[in-house]
């Protein structure tokens, strides 16, 4: 019986042993485990503050652009009104030849509205001849009215998207403000 009673002293204390170093590695894991999480919130809270600087930075980069775009276009107006205006009417001509004729106009306009379209064609046809005249004598040429025109509406479109732009981020900052 003394045999038995060793081995079973002998099984418990290697129990024992086993039980303290598998408590010891679960101890230096978990250790390990909490400094590699402080590292990672560390570095995820350093990120985060370089991306709001970015952000800041964009921010201002295009409120700068929008203002220089504005200042442009403000300059632009006033050396060109005229190229401006021939412009602003070919556009909006092509924008109405490009929406389609409904049918409530056809039904309720009818012949009055082609009356209109026939005369409209007229005065634009009118307007465009006199229009050439003017800008003639004034010593534009139609390739310095286009290319002042394809300036300025290229110089719209982008501080329209710098301003859309300004305005998702400060909308972005203002919820992320609000949470």
């Amino acid at each position: 019986m003394n045999k038995l009673t060793d081995n079973i002293d002998k099984a418990r204390a290697a129990s024992r042993e086993r039980l303290e170093t598998a408590k010891e590695k679960a101890t230096e894991t978990s250790a390990m485990a909490r400094e590699k999480m402080s590292e990672s919130k560390a570095r995820a809270a350093a990120l985060l503050g370089d991306g709001r600087e970015k952000a800041a930075e964009s921010v201002a980069a295009t409120k700068d652009a929008a203002k220089k775009a504005i200042a442009k276009s403000e300059e632009t107006v006033s050396n060109s009104p005229l190229a401006i205006v021939a412009g602003g009417a070919a556009l909006g001509i092509l924008i109405g030849m490009l929406l389609p004729k409904s049918q409530a106009e056809g039904k309720y306009v009818g012949r009055a509205g082609r009356k209109i379209n026939e005369t409209a064609k007229t005065a634009y046809q009118a307007a465009k001849e006199a229009s050439r005249d003017q800008i003639g004598q004034l010593g534009f040429s139609n390739d310095n009215l286009r290319e002042q025109f394809k300036d300025l509406f290229s110089k719209a479109i982008e501080a329209a998207k710098t301003a859309m732009a300004a305005a998702q981020d400060a909308v972005k900052e203002d919820n992320q403000g609000k949470k």
